[in-house]
This record gives C-alpha cells, structure tokens and sequence, in this order.
C-alpha cells in the first residue's frame, strides 16, 4: 500500500515487534510504499534495507491533490515518459516543489508547464499534507519564499502576529498561499491557533490532531455550505492515461459527481468522463496561481465586441475565416507580432485581461470556463442573473462548476448520454466540426473508467 505516516515521529525497526530495535524514524506526513501486513506490522524499504513500521500509524494515500512533491539532489532530470531513455525536457534543483499527478513504479507523473512529464522517484520526497489550520507569525518579519528552502526566492515578508492560513506542512516549511502563489514559510516561526490538549511529546506541535479544534476556511455557497467531495471508494491512480485521469478526477470529485448523476438518472462514468475531456479534470491551474482554466475564443469576441469595433479588433486579434475555432492569434500592439495562446494557461489569461480592458462584458462571455468549459454566453440557462455571476461562481468553488456542467445538459444531451451515444452528445456540447473527435475521447475515458470500477457504474 502507498501510505502517509500519522505520528509526530515513526519508529522504524528490524524486526516487526515494539521490542526490536530502532533503526531510525519517519516524519509525519512522509510518504512510503509498504508490505504486509505482519500482524500489526507492515514492511517497508529504508536505507537500502528493510524495516517495519507499525500499521496503525500510516494512513492511505487517496488525494494526490494533497501529495507535495519535494526534490532532494542537487539535479533532476524532468524525461516526456516514464523511461531514462525518453526525451529530456528540463532540469530541477534541489528543494524544487513539484505537483504530482500519479505514481508508477519507479516514476512519478508530474505537471510541468501545464503538461505532463515525469521524474525518477527516489529523487522526490513526497509529503501528504495535513488538513491544514491557522497559524500565527511570531518572528518580526517571516520571509516567503518560492520553495522550502533558505536559498529559494523570495516573494515578500510577513509580519510579527500575522495570521495565515497553513495548506500543509513539508519537514521544517509550512505551505501557504501568498498574494495567490503556492509558497513556504519556515514553520518555527509560525504557532497553530488552537488549544492543544493532547500530549505534545506525543504530537507534532504545528500539526493539529483529528480530535483537536480546527480553523478551517469555511467554503459556501448562496450561503449554504458546500456537499462534500470526496468518494468513499478511492481509486489506484494508474494504468493508461485515460484510466489515470478517470481515477485522479474520481478521487477528487466522486461523490459529487455521483449524487447529482443519480439525480440526473445517468451513469456517473458518463459525466465524469465528459469532465476528463474538457480539462483532464481540472478545474484550476496551479501553476496560473490557481487561476480557473479557460479558454479565450476569438471568435466569440467578434460577435460580442469585435464586429461593433472591427478596426480596433483586427489590429489584436485573429481566426481562421473557414473554421472559426481554428487559427487564434493575438497581440497587445498593433506592430508586434501575431502570437498563438492556447494551451497555455498563463498566456490564455493574458489575452482574457487585455480583452477585458476593452470590454469587460464581452470578454466573460468569449471565454468557457472551469473543468466542463461552459461558455460564458450560456449563463442564463445554467441558473445565473449575469455573467458576472457566473464567472465568480466558477471561479471560486469547484462545485460551482460541477453544479454548472449538470445544469447545462438539455433533455437531448442526457439521452445521448444514457445511450451512450457519445459523438451526437459531443455535437451538442463541442460543436458539430468536433464531434467525432470529442465523442471518441469522451469514449475512450468512460470505457476506462468502467474497467477501473465496474462494481460501481454498472
């Protein structure tokens, strides 16, 4: 099993009982593969050895959303696939963080510049996040910097009794969230804000226990709180990428995603293989400051903006005349060159910023928004006043944007789906020029999804 150490500090020793030695410890949120059971015991490999841990302590890793990824050499080769031989794409230093998407054997699939690479993994220190709480500055001025180690870049200061809110803690750093960047404080200059009424010799004192009183950012909608997320059954997140990106969007979302295609009266793998297309089952780009994804579409700006301003418009933008959704250019200066944008998150939100500097408006409803990429023109018919409601409600929870997907399928589009006739479906959703296209991907995930769990969706 591939699990997550619970203790402040885990005993490793020779031999699966209390009364064998002790050849050295695992910190809390360590991540590890282990075998077994021995009794209470479970075996593990530690420094070119092996040695056991006790059971009770480790919990399963099931939220990669949770897994931090750490690099401990000095340089790390970033490969296009799971082999020392693949294309090399780039280095990584020491201490460099990394988000990490599944684990293989002796890999880890990592994103890297919004695609998917991979890296060796006994090169990575992978740490499970806690659930997080609020702590308290109690240093002068705490520096933030791009990566848990002194030597990384800063991105500012905090001051002395500044409260924050702790995503996860990685040995000696604290994870945050800084004017919208991932990024570390080191967490002796940070105290949570709770009472601690356990034992602290037994307890890690910047971790907060299940029993004790957590801060946790209260997430509501229409001021209600928000249905849980999380599936019961938890999913290997491996085999194909079709099957890895079914059991990483499940892990996520399950539970959600069941409850309103029950109420739909539709096969769960259907959604949720409709949300793998449309953005690998995403909703946010971490590394866009966990921006919402989008898409810009030239096009669409014309109808809003662009055909009441065609010389302005021709001078920032292009399309293709005879496929309308091919061939998108942009430039910020009438003299500089034609640049391409999509697939690129960063450049996607740069074009929707400069976009909304000439109307607003019109630039929300040229965009599809979040993990099932709803165009924003079709705000009315998802349950919103405005545009603008919308686009605040997709970008600040992940269940406004599931909630949205659902509201969007028509009568037709669910039949399709029952029947499971994917490209008619996918005329209706991705448009005629891309039916085949669409129809057979969303194809391709609900087959896998089917074969990863089948006692569930059949």
């Amino acid at each position: 099993m591939l699990g997550a150490v619970t203790a402040s500090l885990l005993n490793v020793r020779n031999m699966p009982n209390s009364g064998s030695s002790v050849i050295g410890q695992l910190s809390q949120g360590a991540v590890i593969k282990a075998a077994g059971p021995h009794d209470n015991w479970l075996q593990i490999n530690y420094q070119n050895t092996y040695g056991f841990i006790a059971a009770k302590y480790l919990q399963p890793v099931n939220d990669l959303a949770r897994l931090t990824g750490t690099v401990n050499t000095q340089k790390l080769n970033v490969r296009l696939s799971p082999s020392a031989t693949a294309k090399y794409l780039a280095t990584l230093h020491l201490g460099a963080s990394i988000k990490t998407l599944a684990i293989l054997d002796n890999w880890l699939e990592i994103e890297f510049n919004g695609n998917t690479a991979y890296v060796a993994s006994q090169y990575v220190d992978l740490t499970y996040s806690s659930k997080g709480f609020y702590a308290q500055v109690n240093a002068n001025l705490l520096n933030v910097r791009a990566a848990p180690n002194a030597t990384a870049s800063l991105f500012g200061q905090l001051r002395a009794d500044s409260q924050i809110w702790v995503e996860g803690v990685q040995k000696d750093w604290c994870q945050i969230r800084f004017n919208g960047n991932r990024a570390y404080v080191a967490r002796d200059y940070l105290s949570p804000l709770a009472d601690d009424t356990n034992d602290s010799a037994e307890r890690d004192p910047i971790i907060l226990s299940d029993h004790q009183d957590e801060l946790p950012i209260p997430i509501t909608e229409h001021g209600q709180e928000l249905a849980r997320l999380t599936p019961n059954t938890v999913l290997p997140v491996n085999g194909t990428n079709e099957q890895r990106n079914s059991a990483s969007t499940w892990n996520k979302w399950g539970n959600l995603l069941q409850t309103l295609s029950t109420k739909k009266q539709l096969d769960v793998a259907c959604a949720l293989a409709v949300l793998c297309v449309e953005s690998s089952g995403k909703g946010f780009e971490q590394n866009n400051s966990d921006k919402m994804i989008i898409r810009f579409e030239n096009h669409k700006f014309w109808k809003f903006w662009g055909k009441h301003h065609p010389q302005q418009y021709r001078q920032h933008f292009q399309y293709s005349n005879q496929k309308v959704w091919r061939e998108h250019k942009w430039r910020n200066d009438h003299l500089a060159e034609w640049q391409s944008f999509h697939g690129n998150q960063k450049q996607e939100w740069q074009v929707f910023d400069f976009a909304r500097q000439l109307d607003e408006e019109a630039a929300m409803l040229s965009i599809s928004m979040g993990a099932p990429q709803i165009m924003g023109f079709h705000f009315e018919r998802i349950g919103y006043q405005s545009i603008n409601e919308m686009f605040e409600a997709f970008s600040s929870s992940i269940q406004g944007q599931i909630n949205g997907l659902f509201d969007f399928f028509s009568p037709q589009m669910l039949r399709y789906l029952q029947e499971l006739d994917f490209e008619s479906f996918a005329g209706m959703y991705n448009g005629k020029g891309q039916k085949q296209v669409y129809g057979d991907k969303i194809q391709k995930h609900y087959t896998a999804f089917k074969k990863i769990m089948p006692n569930l969706t059949d």
